[in-house]
């Protein structure tokens, strides 16, 4: 794994609501909360993090909208 990519992984972990990635078999496995996915790409791995997460945030917000 490259300095990059560390990097990348190590800014993602320590975000507010943190997201880990790690490389095992080839694959990049993330996790964000519940939710958890895998990539061959570390940058398609981002990706299905970053979109679970605002999905989540967006939910959440519908959520608190209604009850309103």
């Amino acid at each position: 794994m490259e300095s990059l990519e560390q990097e990348l992984m190590t800014m993602l972990r320590n975000l507010p609501i943190p997201i880990t990635i790690s490389w095992r078999g080839g694959q990049y496995y993330w996790q964000c909360g519940q939710g958890a996915g895998s990539s061959s790409h570390l940058i398609t791995a981002i990706d299905g993090a970053l979109r679970y997460l605002l999905s989540e945030r967006n939910s959440n917000a519908d959520a608190i909208k209604g009850k309103n």
